[in-house]
């Protein structure tokens, strides 16, 4: 029987034979903007590769750009498969309207340069998104400040509490992909603390993170209206970080690309509340324990220091609403996986012909699959049923999963063209 994520090798002396059925390793899609002009390094504005090496990255975008930043925090962190989408080296951010413009895009002939970024992001099949932005940077500590100084903060999921929220706009995007092409989610940061000290006293720690009541200033409900379909797309961390070897003259990550990073290298059934965040120097601000009970109701992941004096992730949370089935990562990943391990296994049976012993051999499929599932723990049961359309060539599973941590079920339709 075949168990998902596990490598099975059948050998005869010298002679092997290996799986190429089970999926490979996520893939994170870094959407950050760029520090050269366009085709610097053959790679195109708004166009997705995949990063090979450091100093690959700094050719083709620039030292110490944003998508240098971020693809350093990722591997920081420990992700292995890294795609980057390039934002042009003069796009602006309106956090207001929740815009990006780009003068040069649009001489041109670009269109919208935010819709552009998640279409290339969608090429790549991603597993996790991650909208980069920044932490605090050292220009801010300056006392007194230098005007006009301080660098774009990127993206950040608390500019506004409306439509032109980030959070709000990039989980119905991952939310298309997810439904078009291939299940997904996003992870992003908060907008830093911005202060005349790098170092911020318990009061400022207080405000920033809860703002009487109401979570990070301009922070969008989880149970807004606009995050009933979108808000479990989207994974919102709020913290700020130093990883190892971080540049004295970048400040702090916003923690988004060590969490997606940590995520992607944990099972599906592994949730990450409780688990090291690795390479952190240094942490801004250590929430205390009512502040961190205050953060979870929010929706909201963070790192702190353990009774080990450890960064722990303590969280594991999405922006869905809190009656959501979905309001678990690692809900959403097992879920997710389940629904693409479906999609896997029935792949051989498109283009067969609609017999009996080929539905037959399909729900056969289906069952080993699911049950290897369960025999790793990602799901506590499960069972399907199969809606066969012979006139449109189709064929409809519809599952009802009860994914680990949970003691209720979830249904999920999974959509087979034969």
């Amino acid at each position: 029987m075949a168990l998902p994520g596990v490598k099975t090798l059948i050998k005869d002396r010298f002679y092997s034979i290996s799986r190429q059925d089970i999926p490979v390793g996520p893939r994170i899609v870094l959407i950050a903007k760029r520090g050269t002009a366009d085709q610097t390094g053959n790679v195109k504005d708004l166009d997705v590769v995949q990063a090979t090496s450091e100093q690959d990255v700094i050719t083709a975008f620039g030292e110490d750009s944003d998508i240098h930043r971020g693809y350093f925090e990722l591997l920081a962190g420990g992700a292995e498969r890294v795609f980057i989408v390039p934002l042009p080296s003069d796009s602006s951010f309106n956090h207001t309207t929740g815009v990006i413009t780009s003068v040069n895009y649009a001489a041109a002939g670009g269109g919208n340069v935010f819709d552009a970024a998640f279409a290339a992001a969608e090429v790549a099949l991603p597993d996790i998104i991650v909208p980069w932005g920044r932490g605090s940077h050292p220009d801010e500590w300056e006392n007194p400040a230098t005007p006009g100084n301080d660098p774009a903060f990127g993206f950040y999921a608390n500019n506004g509490t409306s439509s032109a929220s980030w959070a709000v706009k990039v989980g119905e995007k991952v939310k298309e992909i997810s439904e078009n092409s291939h299940a997904c989610f996003a992870v992003m940061g908060i907008k830093p603390y911005v202060g005349t000290s790098e170092f911020m006293t318990p009061a400022e720690v207080a405000t920033h993170l809860y703002n009487s009541g109401s979570g990070p200033a301009n922070l969008v409900s989880r149970d807004n209206a606009l995050m009933t379909e979108a808000g479990k797309y989207v994974t919102v961390i709020a913290s700020e970080i130093k990883p190892v070897r971080y540049s004295e003259d970048w400040g702090y990550a916003n923690g988004a690309t060590t969490f997606a990073a940590a995520i992607s290298r944990m099972s599906s059934f592994i949730s990450p509340v409780n688990k090291t965040a690795y390479n952190v120097s240094a942490i801004r601000y250590n929430p205390t324990r009512t502040q961190q009970t205050k953060l979870s109701d929010l929706g909201l992941n963070f790192i702190a220091l353990n009774f080990n004096k450890v960064p722990v992730f303590v969280e594991g949370l999405t922006m869905a609403p809190a009656t959501s089935d979905f309001t678990r990562i690692s809900t959403m990943r097992i879920v997710t996986e389940a629904a693409l391990l479906v999609r896997q296994v029935c792949t051989k049976f498109i283009g067969e012909p609609s017999s009996l012993q080929t539905r037959n051999s399909m729900e056969t499929a289906i069952t080993s699959a699911l049950r290897g599932m369960q025999q790793v723990g990602a799901l506590l049961d499960s069972d399907f049923t199969v809606s066969y359309f012979p006139a449109e060539n189709k064929a409809f599973v519809d599952l009802v999963l009860t994914p680990a941590f949970e003691i209720k079920n979830i249904e999920v339709q999974v959509a087979v063209t034969l």
